[in-house]
């Protein structure tokens, strides 16, 4: 299964310095105040690349750069007009970077709504599965212990009643008994069936999972996966799998991530692997100090 979404925008900061850069050459070298505008966009990309407090000192000196090209150009007699036209274009700075920012928030509020309900229907769905498969466990366990024990009560005592009758009332003992062992066979053999299938579906689990990921194009291999009957085992990879997603999101600056659910001997192996860059030495959180505890429940391991 392969889930396609939009590409982020690339940040390249090279070209966000090289643009500033332009910029203040701009400012002193053309004595006309409508290159301020530049600074505005300028600004824009700063927030969404640095965040309120590093585009914060960035405003700041895009300002006092803007205030003295203007009193390089204007100085003396038109000092005043200088003053006014950088505190002008600075509030147009000022609101640009709010805006931005508060265009940030709610981006961000999105997709932390979008990630709580894709993980809300997941476990959904999870639950689903696991409730179905309880009731078919109960009631194959219902059809071994009573029926089965009737039945199997009822063809010993057609075994004696069949020593025990002579003449036309054997026959219709001898074809009794024959038609309960072939019911009991037959309750067997639906007993197996519903254990059999039992196996929880969490591929569909996990394409709810990851189905409305904007950014990312994911793939999810199933193809050597084995059957999993254990809730535990499909819960903790259901969360394993959420928190890997978060973590490229957050993280790598990726644009494609494969999910894989193999076998390694007799061991159960979920991967999640992006095409980001190599983040530094990766220091522990909350999360993956969760997906430790939660694997070593069940007898895992994590590594990344």
């Amino acid at each position: 299964m392969r889930i396609h979404r939009a590409r982020a925008p690339c940040n390249r900061p090279d070209l966000f310095w090289t643009q500033a850069v332009c910029i203040v050459a701009l400012y002193f070298l053309v004595n006309n105040s409508l290159v301020a505008i530049l600074s505005i966009v300028w600004m824009v990309q700063a927030a969404e690349f640095y965040g309120l407090k590093r585009a914060t000192w960035l405003l700041l000196g895009s300002i006092a750069i803007l205030t003295a090209s203007q009193l390089y150009h204007r100085g003396g007699t038109e000092t005043l007009d200088a003053l006014v036209i950088s505190a002008m274009f600075g509030l147009f700075q000022v609101f640009a970077l709010s805006t931005t920012q508060r265009t940030i928030r709610e981006r961000e509020l999105r997709e932390e709504t979008g990630a709580l309900n894709r993980e809300l229907v997941a476990t959904r769905e999870l639950l689903s599965q696991t409730s179905a498969q309880s009731e078919r466990v109960r009631i194959a366990r219902d059809l071994h212990d009573i029926l089965g024990h009737h039945m199997t009560a009822l063809i010993l005592n057609l075994e004696v009643a069949n020593h025990k009758t002579e003449g036309e009332g054997r026959e219709k003992v001898e074809l009794s008994l024959a038609l309960a062992k072939l019911l009991l066979s037959e309750i067997r053999t639906a007993v197996g069936e519903l254990r059999e299938d039992d196996v929880i579906d969490l591929q569909q689990s996990i394409g709810k999972l990851v189905a409305g990921i904007p950014t990312l194009e994911i793939d999810v291999d199933f193809s050597t996966a084995p059957p999993i009957r254990n809730v535990e085992l499909a819960d903790a990879l259901l969360r394993c799998t959420q928190e890997g997603i978060t973590n490229v999101l957050r993280h790598s600056d990726a644009t494609k991530c494969q999910i894989a659910i193999g076998l390694d001997g007799d061991k159960c192996v979920l991967t999640v692997t992006d095409n980001g860059k190599p983040g530094e030495e990766i220091e522990p959180g909350n999360g993956l100090k969760g997906m430790t505890e939660r694997v070593g429940a069940i007898g895992g391991q994590i590594s990344w």
